[in-house]
């Protein structure tokens, strides 16, 4: 019974946790590659954990036999629902907040085989011990924990690289047969195993158990916020790298196996976690997050190293949270009411950082005040670890110190990142991001206003209105989009698609007669495009045609009729989080429909983080497009940057006309075909 045991923690926190990235990569495409995807992925995960353990919390107290009958009825029901491939049917329609498109989605596809496995750990801990009384069930935890660090670990390497998402949806719904069965067995077997020899010894241990006082209120507060609050760090972080970096499965799969080493460290022995050892570093690793770009010398971290020190941070506020979890761990007979509370704080932490947040800040406040509050804790904790055992001057000496240190480092924290908003004209926070618009003024370029969302800059128009059709930014005419349209501004009754609105610089070329439809799938970009920057008005004022279509750009032409395009611009791969299911061979097909037979596509592959070029080239080739990449340097231009674009078109006469231009540090790349079932951005991440 013993390797029973453990073999099913294992296989169940394995299948756990495998099947996160999986249906996560899954959906993706489905919801605009937001990072706000992977989140409200967490949020479920972590509310069906916690039905999970509530339902393991009510049955543990049921007889052995009514146990194993209902524990089986309900391993049937869930193996009847595989495989969890999600159906068509449930594609999103419209452009509303998709966060309950997504819950709704998951709980069809798999809550009720997520939820079996939910209930696994604690289950299985109450079935051991009553087979084992003796033996404390806390490394079986662990062990858990273990298996839920190998799928993680497992999953970027070795199973999304050798097969598509829908090879590993069904290896993983064989699988879960598998432990259905298993978990079937470990049920029915306790149940036969369950002597009278076992049972009194069993009431031996829970009577010994009821002579240890019972947990206190502020112990259940702390079995309550104490992972919340950790959820919360590790939620907010990952939303944080990925709306800097991208969106990839890798990205979700660090902070979450770093997660779940804290509980590995924490619960295999207390001598693991001694206090000062992991809170002092925790004090150093959230100070230096919260200054890293605020430095007195003029530094920039590369990705990797940014990766490294938000983790760390993540990590060890992690660590300390968990470790002080452990720390108030119950006797055996509240062992699933400490469970079920864990699993309670790690929803509410879901909560506050995909529902509540999104509502109430205009920022990624969640981030800036968890790294805040976490400093706060860790060095309390670290005090507490000092002045255990040292005598009463030493305490007040210690105690003193580290209160000091605390007011002036939290300053700093505030100071440096988080409270200060600056002067933004307006700022917004939806599912997809944060937007501002910022007023400037320079010596070269005057006054203008631009556009960001998140961390980078999507549009810049000035305010002088001699100047404001000029193209700033990534848009001059200079640039590859400036070549094609251009080229295009002869033609009346030229047609051109835009994904990815940002302020509309290019609706600086519209001429009279000309139709430029934009695909936009944040509403708050049109608005703050409209209301601040005047491309459009001055558009429609020059006698040329404004369409929009809000909503994911791909679904949206998807369902229209052929468009007709002379160009098609795809302008949302410049930052923050990037679209994958614009870059694959079924949306390159949807391209291809709306396209003239000579039109062309303008790829912006400007990106601090990814080398897309060798992506799109992969996708020029299957599909017969020619191709010239054009990074022109724009001089000394003020307000104009060095934009990077690859022009894909079958019309041999406009490659002739553009001859390429690549960047002098341009590295190719062997990349396979990307599809909607396979694609590994890890593979193109940029270490430069």
């Amino acid at each position: 019974m013993n390797y029973i045991f453990c073999l099913v923690s294992l296989l169940g926190a394995f299948l756990l946790f495998q099947v996160q990235p999986v249906i996560g990569k899954f959906i993706l495409p489905w919801f605009g590659g937001s990072p706000g995807v992977w989140t409200t992925c967490m949020l479920f995960f972590q509310l069906v954990l916690f039905g999970g353990y509530s339902y393991a919390h009510i049955l543990s107290r049921r007889k052995p036999l009514t146990q194993a009958w209902v524990h089986a009825a309900l391993l049937l029901l869930a193996a009847l629902v595989l495989p969890i491939v999600p159906g068509a049917g449930l594609k999103p329609e419209g452009a509303a907040n998709p966060s309950w498109q997504i819950l709704w989605l998951l709980s069809a596809t798999v809550g009720l085989p997520y939820f079996v496995l939910s209930a696994t750990s604690p289950l299985v801990q109450v079935w051991y011990s009553r087979v084992y009384p003796t033996r404390p069930p806390w490394r079986l935890y662990a062990l858990s924990n273990a298996g839920s660090l190998i799928a993680l670990l497992t999953y970027p390497f070795l199973i999304e690289p050798r097969w598509d998402v829908v090879w590993q949806a069904w290896i993983w719904s064989g699988c879960f047969a598998l432990f259905a069965l298993l978990m079937g067995a470990c049920a029915v077997g306790e149940w036969r195993r369950g002597s009278a020899e076992a049972a009194r010894r069993l009431q031996d241990a829970e009577t010994m158990d009821a002579l240890v006082p019972g947990p206190g209120g502020w112990h259940r507060v702390g079995w309550l916020l104490l992972p919340a609050f950790a959820s919360l760090m590790l939620l907010a972080t990952t939303n944080h790298v990925c709306q800097d970096v991208t969106v990839i499965p890798f990205l979700w799969v660090v902070p979450l196996a770093l997660y779940l080493v804290t509980f590995i460290i924490c619960f295999d022995h207390p001598r693991w976690y001694v206090r000062p050892a992991w809170a002092l570093p925790a004090m150093l690793a959230v100070f230096v997050t919260a200054g890293l770009y605020e430095l007195p010398w003029d530094w920039t971290p590369g990705f990797a190293l940014e990766l490294v020190i938000y983790f760390a941070a993540m990590f060890l506020v992690c660590m300390v949270c968990h470790g002080e979890l452990a720390r108030l761990k119950p006797g055996m007979s509240h062992l699933t009411e400490y469970y079920l509370l864990m699993s309670a704080g790690g929803a509410l932490g879901g909560l506050v950082v995909s529902l509540v947040a999104p509502r109430v800040f205009t920022t990624f406040m969640e981030w800036s005040l968890g790294l805040a509050i976490g400093f706060v804790l860790v060095t309390w904790v670290a005090y507490r670890g000092l002045a255990a055992a040292r005598g009463a001057a030493t305490r007040k000496l210690v105690g003193t110190t580290f209160a000091v240190a605390a007011v002036v480092a939290l300053y700093f924290i505030v100071d440096w990142e988080f409270l200060s908003f600056g002067s933004a004209l307006e700022r917004s926070r939806s599912f997809y991001g944060t937007l501002r618009v910022e007023a400037w003024t320079d010596g070269q370029t005057g006054d203008s206003r631009a556009l960001y969302c998140n961390g980078t800059e999507h549009g810049r128009q000035h305010l002088d209105p001699a100047k404001r059709r000029e193209p700033l930014t990534y848009y001059g005419r200079e640039s590859g989009v400036g070549m094609v349209l251009q080229a295009l501004q002869a033609k009346p009754d030229a047609r051109v698609g835009v994904i990815g609105m940002g302020t509309a610089t290019v609706a600086c070329y519209a001429e009279r007669g000309q139709t430029y439809r934009f695909y936009e799938i944040n509403p708050d970009v049109v608005g703050m495009a409209r209301k601040w920057f005047t491309f459009i008005d001055d558009l429609e004022a020059r006698g040329a045609k404004y369409e929009l279509a809000v909503g994911d750009a791909r679904l949206s032409l998807e369902l229209e009729p052929d468009q007709h395009f002379d160009a098609l611009l795809l302008d949302a791969f410049s930052g923050d989080s990037v679209p994958v299911h614009l870059l694959t061979r079924e949306a390159f097909v949807i391209y291809q429909r709306h396209l003239q037979p000579n039109g062309v596509i303008a790829v912006h592959i400007t990106n601090q983080y990814l080398n897309l070029a060798p992506v799109v080239e992969r996708l020029a080739r299957e599909f017969g497009f020619l191709t010239t990449r054009q990074c022109v340097d724009p001089g000394d231009l003020p307000g104009h940057y060095q934009p990077d674009y690859l022009l894909l078109t079958k019309d041999a006469a406009f490659i002739r006309a553009h001859p390429p231009a690549p960047p002098a540090d341009a590295r190719p790349l062997d990349v396979p075909l990307w599809t909607d079932h396979a694609h590994n951005l890890f593979q193109i991440l940029d270490q430069r």
